[in-house]
């Protein structure tokens, strides 16, 4: 018992701790620079602008902040953010039983995510360059095809992808996504505004995201890694008829929509909510 009294109290000490939210809501205003950055590198391959080895992906948004010592100190910064939110999530996930089992799951799920995140910059930092990248997936799906159910791994990977991409619109459309915000602290004006901006920004972003999974269910589908296309690789395909690059454009306006939603959420986000 007094074991299990231990954690709960190290998992209501993270919840209550001012400075693992405030270090918490940086991870996520390091989230809204990111989606910045991804913005500029999405609108470079609409406009035909890209620079030569700079991908539309977290490797591509990683390269360009890291071409200063600046850049790399926020990396570093970033990669602190992403692991605190990480963490402040888990524990109002086990923390907090006020939400169903089912959101109380997602926000695990949000944690593994953002751990993922803060291990990858981490890795980045530390010189894997391929950190995020195409090249990266390509290798990765090439190698779990080889292995005893690997066509299985990689296709329920892929289908991941797009259930959480389909419980992001679900969210978007329905508007639970402002369950984890603090709305009384809001005008009904800014409320109006902050609920019109999440629902396009999520929307958006899981659109943008969704192909990913597709292509991977399609590589394990056919054996096939080459199926496992990335962000920057189905970006790159969809400029080549006209009507394709302007949804690169929309692309990007998502995402830019989304960086703005973040750092309103770092303003207004329970995030030791277990929502």
């Amino acid at each position: 018992m007094s074991g299990v009294g231990l954690g709960d109290g190290v998992v209501q000490g993270a919840r209550s701790s001012a400075v693992l939210r405030g270090v918490a809501r940086g991870g996520l205003l390091a989230r809204a620079g990111f989606y910045v950055v991804l913005t500029y590198l999405a609108a470079a391959v609409a406009s035909g602008t890209r620079s030569t080895g700079r991908q539309a992906n977290a490797n591509g948004a990683l390269q360009v902040v890291a071409g200063t010592a600046l850049g790399r100190l926020a990396l570093v910064g970033a990669a602190v953010g992403f692991a605190a939110f990480a963490a402040v999530r888990a524990a109002g996930a086990f923390g907090d039983h006020r939400p169903s089992l089912l959101r109380r799951m997602t926000t695990l799920g949000q944690a593994t995510f953002y751990l993922a995140m803060a291990g990858g910059t981490a890795a980045f930092l530390l010189g894997d360059r391929q950190t995020g990248s195409e090249q990266q997936q390509d290798t990765r799906t090439a190698a779990l095809l080889t292995v005893w159910a690997g066509r299985w791994l990689v296709a329920g990977i892929g289908l991941a992808v797009l259930l959480i991409c389909g419980w992001q619109l679900r969210l978007a459309f329905s508007g639970g996504f402002t369950d984890s915000l603090r709305t009384k602290e809001m005008g009904p004006r800014v409320g109006r505004g902050v609920r019109w901006l999440g629902g396009v920004a999520i929307t958006g972003r899981a659109l943008a995201v969704a192909p990913v999974g597709i292509f991977l269910v399609l590589a394990a589908v056919r054996a096939d890694p080459r199926e496992s296309k990335g962000l920057d690789a189905y970006l790159a395909e969809l400029t080549r008829p006209t009507l394709g690059r302007v949804l690169v454009w929309f692309v990007a306006a998502g995402f830019l929509a989304f960086a703005v939603y973040t750092v309103v959420e770092a303003r207004y986000r329970a995030v030791h909510a277990g929502d």
